[in-house]
């Protein structure tokens, strides 16, 4: 199992990418939302990469649907990339699958349509 842990790139002055690795969870899901809060206005999107994250419980989901509404809300999107199949598997129970969210990859998020 990996650890725990961050990454951020950007993505032109679009987009700003935040890579999780290992678990997302209670003990760790208020650093994704400071991370995700920290993310400058100026960037319309923000892609979540979720392929190195091992596991996502409720707390994880959470923040991901409470920075969605917030970032609706401001006009600009959250993404959620190329989320391995376990991952996935939770996305889809729960229905964040299904409505535009979860996408292949950054470059996919760039290229997204506005809602």
């Amino acid at each position: 199992m990996e650890p725990f842990a961050l990454a951020k790139r950007d993505h032109g002055s679009r987009c700003k990418e935040i890579e999780v690795t290992g678990e997302l969870d209670l003990a760790v899901a208020n650093q994704l939302q400071s991370a995700i809060d920290s993310v400058n206005s100026t960037y319309e999107r923000i892609a979540i990469s979720l392929g190195s994250c091992e596991f996502i419980d409720s707390t994880g989901i959470a923040v991901i649907v409470a920075a969605r509404q917030q970032l609706e809300k401001e006009g600009r999107r959250l993404f959620i990339c190329a989320p391995n199949d376990q991952v996935l598997r939770v996305l889809s129970i729960t229905g964040l699958a299904e409505d535009g969210l979860v996408v292949s990859s950054v470059s996919d998020a760039l290229v997204e349509s506005p809602n």
